[in-house]
């Protein structure tokens, strides 16, 4: 497991960075990715905030695996509110960076205000430096990066952020992880993946909790975000063979604990990420998606999702155990 893992709150305006370890609760809430970056949006991002504006937050994270034997190029994860729809939204970035800002000593980086000037930030070995970068421009970018540059970081006046770092990225039993992805490898192969429930149109698996009912396919989404996306370890549009065209929460129990040593089982991981779910969604219930028009506010009433359903403390924020957050979301 990663040593010293943290989270930084970083000021540009201030270009000051309070930083503080992911305590054993949160992994054992959220694990990682995503799943945090959901609930530290929900804690930190202003009520009712402009997208636009300064006072947007924009959160930075790595997945749970990414940087390991199961995860080396496991995809960034930014999270912020959308600038299109008003409501919380996360983009996922392929290569190395996640990786690399592990190894830098960090596994979030919470963006506040605004840099005065153009700034880049410079973070390796559990230090966060604020450098000016006036006119910082890369015609090699991906229209990827380039958008998210444009549509997200332009308002934090932040040109580019490096990541330098020698932090061990240790893991629980190395020798089992390299025969269990050893084994994943040898497996692969150019057969095509079985129908599912989906594609013979049938309904999907709907999974219920104390919030509302949530597809089973975003579960698998979400938990895919907390582990790093490619949390597989493989290049984007890598063919993994029959069996290994989704998710398996198994293969992710797996790894997780050849990785860290936590044991968690199919219906564990299935909780995490639907309490990751209900996070984004009474977030949004908070910012009025519930009067929006659309597929995504016509989904959510038709599933359960609304605010008089989630704003019940002892119902829905104490078994999903998000009560610290009540007083942000209510």
């Amino acid at each position: 497991m990663t040593t010293d893992r943290r989270i930084a709150l970083v000021d540009l305006g201030r270009c000051e960075a309070e930083t503080f370890p992911v305590s054993m609760d949160l992994e054992q809430r959220f694990l990682g990715g995503s799943g945090v970056a959901t609930y530290l949006f929900c804690k930190h991002a202003p009520k009712m905030v402009d997208p636009g504006s300064a006072d947007n937050i924009c959160i930075v994270s790595a997945g749970y695996l990414s940087g390991t034997l199961s995860a080396p190029l496991g995809a960034t994860v930014l999270t912020s509110k959308s600038t299109a729809t008003g409501f919380m939204a996360r983009e996922c970035v392929d290569g190395p960076f996640a990786a690399e800002m592990r190894q830098a000593g960090f596994d979030h980086l919470v963006l506040k205000g605004r840099a005065k000037h153009e700034t880049c930030l410079l973070i390796r070995d559990g230090r966060i430096e604020f450098k000016e970068a006036h006119g910082l421009k890369d015609k090699n970018l991906s229209d990827q990066r380039a958008i998210l540059r444009k549509d997200v970081l332009a308002a934090k006046n932040v040109l580019a952020m490096v990541c330098s770092g020698t932090v061990a990225l240790e893991v629980k039993d190395p020798e089992g992880i390299i025969a269990y992805e050893k084994k994943f490898l040898e497996s692969i192969d150019d057969s095509p993946a079985p129908n599912t429930p989906d594609q013979n149109g049938q309904d999907s698996e709907i999974m219920e909790g104390p919030a509302g009912s949530v597809d089973l396919a975003q579960i698998k989404q979400t938990l895919m975000q907390i582990l790093g996306v490619q949390c597989l370890g493989l290049p984007s549009g890598t063919k993994t063979g029959a069996g290994n065209s989704e998710l398996n929460f198994q293969t992710a129990a797996d790894r997780i604990l050849l990785n860290t040593g936590l044991v968690l089982d199919e219906d564990e991981l299935k909780q995490i990420a639907y309490r990751c779910v209900a996070m984004e969604r009474i977030y949004n219930l908070r910012e009025g998606i519930a009067t929006s028009q659309g597929q995504q506010a016509d989904n959510y009433r038709t599933n359960g999702w609304t605010r008089k359903a989630v704003v019940q403390k002892t119902k829905v924020f104490d078994p999903l155990r998000i009560d610290d957050l009540w007083s942000r979301l209510k």
